[in-house]
């Protein structure tokens, strides 16, 4: 029915390490294509294993899913490959069996689940050259993002309660971020990783479901990408669990609960856990006896249900795992977001297994490096390129679609670093580049708006993705470049000796740089016969709710001079709706001036090893900021 094809794609210019490793963003900008192909050969045929049936009709769909994914993610910077996906799960241990513990449960519980069809895909980042110059994933150090789309699917949005599940009735919870949770997902880079590539406001999502699914870990980038579509926008079939619900589940599930206790390492002490467990589950029920009608929710997705939460149970304590209430508030006025604990409604398995479909779950990974090209397309992709209302109408449609799947529009999907469109020159920067004591002047008059210089090294923002690029600003006169992380000139000239100024026009707006960030870091490296030398200048503007608040400068690396914490400066605030100031700073011999809107900052006598010779100059700025930069210069003295 299938037949997977390798694809021999050769490894362009880029070389890896001496171990066949490419590193960094070595191929950040190469189309590496797919591992393998889906080929349908012939008609669909039903599909049978471990007691799992499949109708002709559901593995057709299984594959023209793979056919739309590969179709839409021509991946660049990453490496790709597919499967067709149909659940069928090998058989657990037998319940009778002495292995029969938690996690052969969790597998045994699958069965209640409907039909699950579809296709993955895997979006490899470390990648290696094979002997036969194939790229292929490093092994051992095995790091990608997985696609999922799957029909019918549960089990990529739920957390499976095993303790309350069983072959015919599943138990779960579906944890979302939304916008003002409260507690352990409240994290300040949960909103932005929702937008990341607008996938919260993307009108191609905006007709279903779509919200960034908390992962186990509450690190940044743990989290997927979920969008749920369903026939005729139904809500999924689910039913809320009332507390009256629960505790007649648990009093039938309490054999089994023991039972995997025994098999799960707790022999030697399980009698006292026994007993204590069956005390706590009395303290559970007469603390819950009048609330047997409200609904129930969990606190921590990742605590199991099992014999110790019972035998911890204490009379008049907190049970923490267990709440009637979406959100509560502890005793230092802490607030939690609890997620609501469902059933798969009765007969949805049986009618799901030779049926229409009635829902598909569509998850991706999030990235590992949101930064990171390829990363940023394959968002792209499925933010923007996938064509989620073809599927729609091709599965849930009253008229039947004859006409072959299309991915949408491609110029974002497929954006390369082109060379950016070249302008003409500002009449300063023509004038500079005749003068023989301007060593090097960038205003960025030679590349046009929205465009990255080619002239520079940038790095995309780890946040959103978007590529540092060149802009106009109301009130500025000229371009400028934004900037977030950094940016370093590739034609930069190397080893500036002697005596010179080096000045730079930077400019925020009221706003850009919330108080208490960090600013902006000019790096500058030094070498000599003394050795390498690192010279930072950290520039912030003032309180941008205070008028009068000036800015500051912190100096970094100057071991031989005298340097307090930092140096205000009077003409950089932050209240105004444009702020801008002149930095300079001026190398003679051994000295060292800082100016600011030329008032001196700070001088000292000994900064500098005779002999000392600029190499290099790089900006930084953190992901929480954004700054302007412009009119970059250095001037012979």
């Amino acid at each position: 029915m299938v037949i997977s094809l390798l694809v021999s794609v050769h490894a362009l210019a880029q070389t890896p390490d001496s171990r066949g490793i490419y590193v960094g963003d070595m191929l950040e900008d190469v189309d590496m294509g797919w591992m393998n192909s889906i080929v349908v050969k012939e008609p669909s045929k039903p599909f049978s294993q471990h007691g799992w049936s499949y109708t002709a009709t559901q593995t057709d769909a299984s594959q023209k899913i793979a056919a739309w994914i590969q179709q839409t993610y021509t991946q660049r910077g990453l490496l790709a490959e597919i499967k067709l996906a149909l659940l069928a799960p090998e058989p657990s241990y037998p319940v009778s069996s002495k292995y029969y513990g938690y996690n052969e449960a969790e597998k045994n519980n699958r069965n209640a689940l409907p039909n699950t069809y579809g296709a993955w895909a895997r979006f490899h980042k470390c990648i290696s050259k094979t002997a036969t110059k194939k790229f292929w994933p490093t092994p051992g150090n095995l790091c990608y993002m997985g696609l999922d789309i799957m029909v019918n699917n549960v089990q990529l949005i739920s957390k499976q309660v095993t303790g309350l599940s069983s072959t015919d009735e599943y138990y779960c919870f579906m944890p979302k971020y939304e916008p003002g949770i409260k507690g352990r997902f409240d994290k300040d880079w949960m909103p932005a990783e929702l937008a990341y590539r607008n996938f919260e406001k993307s009108p191609n999502l905006k007709n279903y479901e779509h919200y960034l699914l908390p992962g186990k870990s509450i690190d940044a980038n743990a989290n997927s990408y979920v969008v749920i579509m369903t026939k005729d926008g139904k809500p999924l079939p689910f039913e809320q669990v009332t507390m009256g619900e629960l505790i007649s589940r648990l009093e039938m599930q309490f054999p089994m609960i023991h039972k995997m206790a025994a098999n799960g390492g707790l022999t030697a002490r399980l009698p006292a856990v026994l007993e204590d467990a069956k005390r706590g589950f009395q303290i559970f029920k007469n603390k819950f006896k009048n609330q047997l009608n409200e609904y129930v929710y969990g606190t921590d997705l990742n605590h199991n249900i099992d014999l110790l939460s019972f035998s911890q149970i204490e009379e008049g304590k907190d049970i923490y795992w267990i709440k009637t209430e979406p959100v509560t508030t502890g005793r230092n006025g802490y607030k939690e977001t609890n997620f609501p604990l469902l059933r798969l409604k009765k007969g949805v398995k049986q009618s799901l297994q030779t049926g229409a479909p009635q829902w598909i779950v569509f998850k991706l990974d999030g990235p590992i490096n949101a930064g990171y090209g390829g990363n940023v397309q394959l968002m792209e992709n499925f933010v923007s390129r996938f064509n989620y209302d073809y599927v729609y109408r091709y599965f849930f449609g009253k008229d039947k679609v004859t006409e072959p799947y299309k991915p949408l529009g491609s110029a974002i999907a497929e954006e390369k670093k082109q060379p950016a469109p070249a302008t003409e020159l500002s009449a300063t920067a023509k004038k500079n580049a005749a003068d023989k004591l301007i060593l090097f002047f960038e205003d960025f008059s030679g590349t046009g708006v929205g465009a990255t210089p080619q002239s520079w090294t940038t790095q995309r923002s780890e946040v959103s993705g978007d590529q540092v690029a060149v802009v106009t600003l109301e009130k500025a006169e000229g371009k400028w470049l934004r900037l977030k992380r950094n940016a370093t000139p590739k034609n930069f000239p190397q080893n500036i000796s002697g005596d010179f100024e080096l000045s730079y026009d930077l400019l925020v707006h009221k706003g850009d740089v919330p108080w208490g960030t960090p600013g902006i870091d000019l790096q500058l490296k030094f070498s000599g016969s003394a050795g390498e030398k690192k010279l930072v200048l950290n520039v912030s503007p003032g309180d941008l709710n205070r008028p009068d608040a000036a800015g500051w400068v912190i100096i970094d690396g100057l071991a031989t001079c005298k340097v307090s914490n930092y140096y205000s400066l009077s003409g950089f605030t932050g209240s105004k709706p444009v702020n801008k100031a002149t930095i300079s700073m001026q190398k003679k011999g051994e000295a060292i001036l800082v100016m600011c809107n030329n008032s001196k900052i700070y001088e000292c006598n000994t900064a500098f090893a005779p002999g000392m010779n600029l190499k290099n100059l790089n900006f930084y700025v953190n992901e929480k900021n954004q700054f302007y930069i412009s009119n970059i210069q250095i001037r012979k003295l």
